[in-house]
């Protein structure tokens, strides 16, 4: 599943919360939002994120957090971002 979120356009919902699909890929550029409502899983390629520092400008966490899978996204370095309003953008090991 390809989930495409560009000029200003904006989701509010979770993303494979069972963490059960076979590859989820994100791609968001820097004027449209994420409003997280549970825990995702994102299993394939991020891009585009509004990262500066280790903050994540563009998604709202609301306290809930978003794992990546490492191996498919090198450009994260298996860091952990802090989420807009908490919860954090983190690494995570492969999908079961």
């Amino acid at each position: 599943m390809y989930i495409v979120l560009e000029d200003t356009s904006s989701f509010t919902g979770a993303i494979n919360k069972s963490n059960t699909a076979k590859a989820i890929e994100l791609s968001m550029d820097g004027n449209s939002t994420w409003t997280v409502t549970a825990t995702s899983y994102i299993n394939g390629t991020i891009t585009s994120l509004g990262i500066s520092g280790t903050s994540v400008s563009n998604i709202i966490g609301n306290g809930d957090n978003v794992f990546y899978t490492v191996s498919t996204n090198s450009g994260l370095g298996g860091k952990t971002y802090t989420l807009v309003n908490g919860g954090y953008l983190l690494p995570a090991g492969p999908p079961v």
